[in-house]
């Protein structure tokens, strides 16, 4: 690549992972900017990330409202209320096996898991609501 071109990846917004390994080469800036601009209104998924010669990223593009959805402070709450939501479930599946003298095993599954996924979401929760404080 010469120095006057820049390189277009594409990328899942949600993920924040590239879609394809080769990128789209553009003889400029204004170009390559115009295409991600297209892209993005086409498909707002996806984003653009547009690195010059030397493998830098010179600009991000990428839908607002969809990388908020996303990530951000309601992702992060969502995942939180997510966490308490599989943390209740989980101990009243177990509390509910304890009740009936451990008859549904079923129970007891379901319920570790439940736990196990709701402690590790309300984790992420509270992390992501610190990280953006």
């Amino acid at each position: 690549m010469s120095e006057s071109q820049y390189a277009v990846f594409h990328f899942d917004v949600k993920t924040m992972t590239m879609l394809e390994t080769t990128p789209v080469v553009f003889g400029s800036f204004a170009e390559a900017e115009k295409h991600c601009q297209a892209e993005i209104g086409r498909d707002p998924a996806w984003g653009c990330r547009i690195y010059d010669h030397s493998g830098k990223i010179v600009q991000t593009f990428s839908d607002e409202g969809t990388y908020n959805q996303h990530h951000g402070r309601p992702a992060a709450k969502r995942t939180l209320m997510i966490g308490v939501i599989c943390l209740i479930a989980g101990a009243c599946s177990v509390g509910l096996d304890a009740w009936l003298e451990w008859r549904l095993t079923l129970g007891v599954i379901l319920g570790a898991r439940l736990i196990w996924v709701g402690g590790v979401k309300f984790a992420e929760g509270v992390s992501g609501l610190s990280e953006y404080q």
